[in-house]
């Protein structure tokens, strides 16, 4: 283990379901190749901020909302055209729940895939399910539910090489155990979609937190940081400040951003 080679997350985007002007929506990249959620534009923004798509090893996907897969067929294309014979056979691996299965399903069908012979790889698939961790060489990941209309994943996400830790909620709205999911990870990121004195009957419908809520939760499992996503631009200074009154280590995820994140000392 080597304790002076940070962790690097990159935002791709940080908006809610819908890009606003000069933003993406939420979705990351950790260490150059494991990509979390594909936004609207997440191969374009790759591009932008750096990032080979071809070197990335892992898809990440918190659910199945269309705002976090809508960017796979871009990104499958991308790879039909630019992947070689002398780089070898495409290696991806795909992690989520199980509705991932009809999303690719559809994302093959929406390519037209079987009239092209470009298309006849295909990702591995690993179902995740809540308690069931999945390991690698580079990394380990596990998962609990979220509070959203459908299938969610709160991942935490340890990187083998440094032993840093890092959770990322997806969607969800302040559901407690998440707190036990992520505790003590060196950086939090939680959905942190509504203004904070957003009715909570709305928030419980919708599937969603405010900053408070993401503080809450921080400050229960006694995280390093917080970085809020999946945000409104809208009353954004007013919301940090509400959250940083119960966690003072938080912060709004920022697109384009790049964070390395070094194991904790003592």
């Amino acid at each position: 283990m080597n304790l002076s080679t940070p962790t690097s997350l990159t935002f791709l985007g940080t908006a809610d379901a819908v890009p606003e002007a000069g933003r993406d929506v939420a979705s990351f990249v950790i260490n150059g190749t494991h990509l979390v959620d594909m936004g609207w534009y997440s191969t374009a923004q790759m591009f932008r901020y750096g990032i080979d798509p071809l070197k990335i090893k892992t898809i990440i996907l918190t659910h199945c909302h269309q705002d976090h897969y809508l960017g796979l067929p871009q990104f499958f294309f991308y790879w039909s055209q630019r992947w070689r014979p002398e780089m070898g056979a495409p290696s991806l691996t795909m992690i989520g729940p199980e509705d991932m299965l009809k999303v690719l399903e559809v994302t093959w069908t929406f390519l037209l895939a079987e009239r092209y012979p470009e298309f006849i790889w295909r990702p591995d698939v690993h179902i995740i399910e809540p308690g069931e961790p999945y390991e690698t060489a580079d990394y380990s990941l596990s998962a609990c539910r979220t509070r959203h209309p459908v299938d969610g994943r709160c991942y935490r996400f340890v990187d083998h090489r440094n032993g840093v830790a890092v959770g990322f909620t997806g969607d969800t709205a302040y559901h407690e155990p998440i707190a036990e999911q992520v505790r003590d990870v060196d950086l939090l990121l939680h959905d942190a979609t509504f203004p904070f004195d957003y009715p909570r009957k709305g928030l419980d419908q919708d599937g969603h937190s405010t900053a408070i809520d993401a503080a809450r939760i921080a400050k229960m499992a006694q995280v390093r940081t917080l970085m809020l996503m999946h945000y409104q631009l809208d009353r954004c200074e007013e919301s940090l400040r509400q959250a940083a009154d119960i966690f003072s280590n938080v912060s709004y995820a920022k697109e384009g951003q790049t964070v390395e994140i070094l194991p904790a000392q003592g």
